[in-house]
């Protein structure tokens, strides 16, 4: 897994550019299913039905405008900012978590059926969101200070939207591109246990980096046997 910050000036773009592979596919740069359909699905909130409910979303399935309100920092319906200005007065943006499926993992997809690609791709998705239930439980990803000094603690929730792509990319042009299935996981916020949304703050998730790497493999292989595929220790 990989972590990066995106900050609030390239919010929007951001989420723009995600939102842009659902809906307008450039042919060629990904796979399509054996029905000829592109295979990128719509980003789904990882967040609890409260939480959304909260900011004026409903269901679980991204509606691009909404997500794109976030990144900038403002809610969805209302267009207020969410939270308050940081030091350098900056509201919006978020932490982009990159979870990638093993090379083989990606390859029986890319060889599967149908059916055999949802299996794979459920697996996927479930592997994603125990790994940010893990990180929303376990990690202190808020930060508070009160006369001068700074302490961290867990979140109640985060407002996250994950996007699921099933290739790399930085192919040459007229090259195919390979298969990987992987997922990129927005979290644009947090809830404190009071309440109230707030940043996210990155330094504890950067630091778990390779902690919710393992943890995203080890619930994959489980998801994965579950589903009757065999996972041999050690294949990448």
């Amino acid at each position: 897994m990989t972590a990066a910050s995106i900050g609030a000036a390239k919010g929007g773009g951001y989420a723009r550019y995600l939102e842009s592979k659902t809906i307008e596919h450039d042919r060629g740069d990904y796979y399509l299913s054996p029905t000829g359909e592109p295979t990128q699905a719509p980003g789904r909130w990882l967040a609890s039905p409260d939480t959304l409910a909260c900011l004026g979303v409903e269901g679980s399935t991204v509606e691009g405008a909404d997500f794109i309100s976030l990144m900038e920092g403002k809610h969805p319906r209302t267009g207020r900012w969410l939270r308050d200005a940081g030091s350098n007065g900056a509201r919006g943006g978020g932490i982009d978590l990159t979870f990638s499926a093993p090379k083989s993992v990606s390859a029986v997809w890319a060889l599967g059926d149908e059916t055999q690609r949802r299996e794979i791709e459920a697996a996927h998705a479930a592997a994603v969101g125990e790994t940010i239930a893990h990180l929303t439980e376990n990690l202190p990803t808020i930060r508070r200070r009160s006369q001068g000094v700074i302490s961290e603690e867990r979140a109640r929730d985060v407002v996250a939207a994950e996007y699921r792509h099933t290739t790399a990319r930085g192919v040459l042009e007229g090259d195919v591109p390979d298969p990987q299935l992987h997922s990129h996981v927005v979290i644009t916020s947090a809830i404190r246990e009071d309440g109230k949304l707030v940043a996210v703050a990155s330094r504890p998730i950067f630091r778990s980096a390779r902690e919710l790497g393992a943890y995203y493999r080890s619930s994959l292989a489980h998801q994965l046997q579950q589903r009757g595929y065999t996972i041999e220790p050690g294949t990448g």
